[in-house]
């Protein structure tokens, strides 16, 4: 008896966490990294799988350095291509 009582409760955990990892792949192959990530996060709380789980966490966190030190890099340059105008057009 107890059992069956479980099995609806185990199946809406399992499937929820289907779900966010199914909505986290799909934001992480268009690249959108921060929803993905915060998909990842909310299933890892689930504690299926953490080691995959956790996985694609890293993964996301390397991949949105990247995208951080690629928005740096080109704020700096558009920064200088500006400061360079403004000094030769004077």
């Amino acid at each position: 008896m107890e059992n069956n009582n479980l099995t609806p409760h185990l199946n809406y955990i399992e499937k929820r966490f289907r779900e966010l990892i199914q909505e986290a792949d799909d934001f992480f192959k268009i690249e959108l990294l921060r929803q993905a990530n915060n998909r990842y996060k909310k299933a890892l709380d689930f504690n299926i799988q953490p080691d995959m789980v956790a996985s694609r966490i890293s993964e996301c966190e390397r991949m949105l350095k990247f995208e951080r030190k690629v928005t740096y890099i080109l704020i700096s340059i558009g920064v200088l291509l500006i400061l360079s105008f403004i000094l030769l057009s004077t």
